[in-house]
């Protein structure tokens, strides 16, 4: 970590991205029956994992970044088709602005997962041992996605006609709104806590 980025703000970003990596693991078995509730229970685990009080103030903290995380990430994926036929090179698929901007999400997302899975196996060394539940909580979700994906990829290629691939890109979509919520959520509660405090 550089010497210009401070421990809380680090911890900020690590919450955000734990938040973002157990939403998108809870939604893989709630992808059939109850979807919504991961978008619950990611940014909660995240909160409690990192030892954080789940008192009223952070309840409406978190309701207040659900709200935005939905409203935000859902505008986004109404308004990106859009997007994409306005900037669609002439003669190109139809589809190649999609892939694109959905392989630039898969890649983010990729790259957060391996960063906190990383973070996780060093923590987790007999020497640093520093908190184990949450390192395995991030391991385990790594493992639940990476299930998941190989089932849907196999359920796709034995069936192409069907659109559970889709899922996929509905996790990435609660992924990115378990992440705003905690952004949010962390913003607004600091910012109870100093006012409580003053």
């Amino acid at each position: 970590m550089s010497s210009s980025t401070s421990p809380e703000k680090h911890n900020a970003a690590t919450m955000v991205g734990d938040a973002c990596l157990f939403t998108a693991a809870a939604f893989c078995p709630l992808a059939v029956v109850g979807a919504p509730l991961a978008l619950i229970i990611g940014p909660a685990a995240a909160w409690l994992l990192h030892n954080r009080r789940l008192n009223r103030a952070a309840v409406i903290s978190g309701g207040v970044g659900l709200v935005i995380g939905i409203i935000l990430v859902g505008g986004l994926l109404t308004t990106a088709p859009l997007l994409a036929r306005a900037i669609e090179p002439p003669g190109a698929s139809e589809f190649a602005v999609p892939v694109a901007l959905l392989a630039a999400a898969g890649g983010v997302f990729l790259a957060v997962v391996v960063a906190l899975d990383l973070q996780a196996i060093r923590d987790l060394l007999p020497a640093r041992r520093q908190h184990a539940r949450l390192d395995i909580a991030r391991l385990v979700s790594t493992g639940v996605i990476a299930l998941f994906v190989a089932i849907v990829s196999a359920i796709q290629l034995g069936n192409p006609a069907t659109e559970i691939g889709e899922a996929g890109i509905f996790a990435l979509g609660a992924a990115a709104v378990g992440a705003v919520t905690m952004a949010v959520a962390n913003a607004l509660h600091r910012r109870w806590e100093v006012r409580s405090a003053s």
